[in-house]
């Protein structure tokens, strides 16, 4: 079955449509020569307007003639167009109702296929099966006719098998962080990202530490720390208590000092020559 045409012809339909084509142009040219360079005065503005409203008189002439002319040729065409749809429209119903039985064969195969893949996942899964849910392994081509079902039972029992391996390295680092870098290596079951976030925590708690022993230091600069005065002695009778003087709280100041050598070294005799304690902070 096929379209014949019965009328007109092919050899009969429209090829080109000839016109005066040439003599316009040629005429044209002439009288437009006048408008080049043509420039109107302010005397002159009501035969401006006078000569656009000729030209375009002589332009919507010509676009009515080509309008005619296209709603002449479409016309046949519109009809034809009209038939031709209402034949496609006939084809299509039962191309629907048959689009609908291949969906729906192909969805019932598909779901067999899904229900299969899930019954490796939990044949295969183990202790993991709390850690690696099958959505988190799930691969959607795997529902493609060309997949094979040895395959995917392949692909998921190597895929298992690197977890369980991965996480028994994590597990062997026995590290603070153990949680943290599992969680890592559970976004996308890879060792080498989890590792790096074992670094990252690593490097943040050493940052952390070192921070607060500065901020220890400093506090230990500025407060005193006063010494614990010792017990006072039993009193004597006059004649053996000794020659005394008053004793006086002492206090215990850390602190760094930056000078010259020179500036040091009198720092020192200074300390020496007023009795003063000191020594090197831990």
């Amino acid at each position: 079955m096929e379209l014949v045409i019965y009328k007109p012809n092919e050899s009969d339909l429209i090829q080109a449509i000839e016109f005066n084509h040439e003599e316009i142009k040629a005429e044209l040219t002439i009288q437009l020569k006048k408008y080049e360079n043509l420039v109107y005065s302010e005397s002159s503005i009501k035969e401006a307007k006078t000569d656009r409203a000729t030209l375009n008189k002589f332009k919507d002439a010509i676009e009515n003639r080509r309008k005619e002319i296209k709603k002449a040729c479409l016309k046949p065409y519109e009809d034809f167009e009209s038939k031709v749809k209402e034949i496609v429209a006939m084809i299509d119903k039962p191309i629907m109702a048959i689009d609908t039985q291949v969906k729906t064969f192909e969805k019932m195969i598909k779901d067999e296929k899904l229900d299969g893949i899930k019954q490796v996942y939990a044949d295969r899964v183990g202790d993991l099966a709390q850690l690696v849910p099958f959505d988190k392994i799930y691969n959607a081509r795997w529902l493609n006719a060309t997949y094979k079902g040895t395959d995917i039972e392949k692909e998921i029992i190597d895929l298992f098998a690197r977890i369980d391996n991965d996480l028994r390295v994590i597990a062997e680092l026995q590290s603070e962080y153990e949680l943290q870098i599992k969680d890592a290596y559970l976004q996308n079951f890879d060792l080498a990202a989890a590792l790096q976030e074992k670094t990252r925590l690593e490097e943040q708690a050493a940052k952390m530490a070192e921070y607060k022993r500065i901020q220890a230091e400093r506090q230990n600069a500025i407060k005193p720390t006063p010494v614990v005065e010792p017990e006072p002695t039993p009193p004597v009778t006059e004649t053996q208590k000794p020659e005394q003087t008053k004793t006086e709280p002492i206090y215990m100041l850390d602190f760094r000092v930056w000078g010259t050598r020179e500036q040091l070294a009198g720092l020192q005799n200074y300390l020496k020559a007023n009795g003063l304690k000191y020594g090197k902070v831990e």
